[in-house]
């Protein structure tokens, strides 16, 4: 597919495609393709092969992962990129929360960028790795405070008893 000049300075926009120049972006993406996802329909589940890098052309989407909640979605959000990495299984479910326009990057010609020393693609990852240690950060945030507030609980359980055993 030949990208359009409109759609690749939006997508250098992008905090993990931010690196590249219109040119490379032009490369990275020669090979993708642009996909419809009707309203309600899931765009992936949890432990599909990953097989493609998406991103969000239009529309919402839910991402969850067994039932939870992890992230509302919308335009230019990038959805699946470990799998340009690791090529697991997916980690969690996408499903349109409207209709759903995307452009999909298959991960094995990302690969074979990587294993050609690509520039573009080598600075895709590199950008991904940025982006995946914010997220880890912001991950282990939540967790030390759901951490404290669970030891917080208990240690207002052990109060509670503790007043409840009080003697007079």
């Amino acid at each position: 597919m030949a990208i359009e000049t409109q759609l690749v300075k939006k997508l250098v926009q992008i905090p993990i495609f931010g690196a590249l120049t219109l040119g490379e972006a032009a490369d990275f993406f020669d090979a993708a393709s642009e996909v419809a996802v009707d309203k309600g329909k899931t765009l992936f589940r949890e432990g599909d092969s990953s097989d493609a890098l998406l991103v969000i052309l239009d529309g919402e989407v839910l991402v969850t992962r067994k039932g939870v909640e992890l992230a509302r979605l919308g335009r230019h959000a990038v959805l699946g990129e470990m799998s340009i990495v690791d090529g697991a299984p997916r980690s969690a479910t996408a499903t349109g929360l409207s209709d759903v326009k995307l452009l999909k990057v298959p991960s094995a010609r990302v690969q074979q960028q990587l294993k050609a020393d690509n520039l573009a693609a080598l600075k895709v990852v590199s950008h991904l790795a940025g982006v995946m240690s914010k997220r880890l950060s912001m991950i282990n945030d939540k967790l030390a405070e759901a951490l404290g507030q669970d030891k917080k609980r208990e240690e207002l359980a052990d109060f509670s008893r503790t007043l409840h055993r009080w003697e007079f």
